[in-house]
């Protein structure tokens, strides 16, 4: 009854707090969404948001939690051999003592832009939703490895608080919104570690154009966290890498999705193993720590076919904000890996736990170890590309 309540107090609340932003340098297309009325290089050239506070010292930032240094089980879902350990999020060999580090959550803009985007092919898991005027935005999951930099950062909007609500305790790190999105994001048990908060770690880029050009100290933000007390447990269960190529039937090209004003595909490389990611007919690079550019690539893609009604919030355009329908349901999905497709469904029992993605037999769909994509797809915008092309 608790979660029922609680459920129904966030959803409210959500419907009022789609955060307008600041106008984006770019011509927008509305997505075809249900209406629904609303209840209410390396070196940066930087300029600092707030010149008073100052950037934690060497000294605080050389600061680590004690953990454990005995290895940890990691239950039923990752690992099934207790002398091993696996990142719980990537299903790559890791330290024991990176199931106590800290989580950090950044939202990060993907608006024409914001390209390419620093840090992002860093991170664990991204999920991709739709916004205003058919674009797309991302909420990036870092923890195995943090970049030091991460950038564009952008607002929340509701359609993230039933993806952040399960990582409990994690940090999140954004550039703004409304006040009733502040107030929502209060009911939900993680780290407010955005622009607000800590204007000392976020800073403009002089390289790029206003809204697009927020940058965050994701390291420096990580040493605010406090010392996780239980083992972050994975989100899905992760496979043995294949030992025996995938029979040809079975492969695929990839996927192809069509947001409105955006058209994003993931294509399958053999040399990489992995799926390299597209955008409106380019490859989607992303800034390396190193000042290079690299092609985003997954190991798995989730292909979330989700609800979208429209609230009658507007955006600095005028344009509509969408809300995704993530709270709690079930849908059709498409899990991509090791070149192939699954056809199952995604299963979120209420606000409080993680997605999960089921086969046709109701198992949970194991991952291939690597980062993971799940894209929050609206109905009928997805097509699958054949492997012969």
């Amino acid at each position: 009854m608790k979660i029922r309540m609680l459920v129904i107090g966030i959803c409210a609340l959500a419907l009022a707090a789609c955060a307008p932003d600041a106008p984006d340098a770019h011509l927008t297309q509305q997505p075809d969404v249900t209406s629904v009325k609303s209840t209410s290089t390396t070196t940066h050239q930087t300029t600092p948001i707030n010149e008073k506070q100052a950037a934690p010292s060497e000294a605080e930032n050389s600061k680590a939690p004690q953990i454990p240094s005995t290895s940890t089980s990691l239950g039923e879902l990752g690992e099934s051999s207790t002398n091993k350990v696996i990142a719980p999020y990537r299903g790559t060999p890791a330290q024991p003592t990176l199931l106590l580090q800290p989580r950090l959550a950044l939202k990060v803009d993907n608006a024409p832009t914001a390209l390419p985007q620093e840090g992002l092919q860093q991170a664990d898991i991204v999920f991709e939703e739709l916004v205003e005027g058919g674009l797309t935005r991302f909420l990036a999951i870092f923890h195995s490895e943090v970049p030091e930099f991460v950038g564009p950062i952008r607002s929340g909007r509701s359609s993230d608080i039933p993806l952040l609500m399960p990582f409990d305790g994690a940090l999140f790190g954004w550039s703004g919104s409304n006040r009733a999105f502040r107030r929502l994001l209060d009911t939900v048990a993680i780290q407010d570690v955005g622009v607000y908060e800590n204007p000392a770690q976020y800073w403009r880029n002089s390289d790029r154009v206003s809204p697009s050009n927020l940058w965050a100290r994701s390291t420096h933000l990580l040493q605010q966290a406090e010392i996780e007390q239980t083992p972050i447990e994975p989100l899905w269960p992760f496979e043995e890498p294949l030992e025996e190529p995938l029979d040809p039937s079975l492969k695929v090209g990839g996927v192809q999705v069509n947001w409105g004003s955006a058209e994003v595909s993931f294509i399958w490389a053999d040399d990489s193993q992995g799926w390299k990611r597209f955008q409106n007919g380019k490859e989607h690079l992303a800034v390396t720590s190193g000042g290079d550019e690299s092609q985003i690539t997954a190991e798995n893609v989730v292909i979330q076919f989700t609800k979208y009604v429209l609230t009658e919030e507007v955006d600095g355009n005028g344009v509509r904000i969408p809300l995704a329908q993530l709270s709690e349901g079930s849908g059709a999905a498409w899990i991509l890996k090791n070149g192939s497709i699954t056809e199952g469904r995604w299963n979120k029992p209420n606000i409080t736990v993680h997605t999960q993605f089921l086969d046709k037999a109701g198992e949970l769909i194991p991952m291939a170890p690597g980062a993971t994509w799940v894209l929050l797809v609206p109905r009928d915008s997805a097509t699958i590309i054949n492997a012969d092309g």
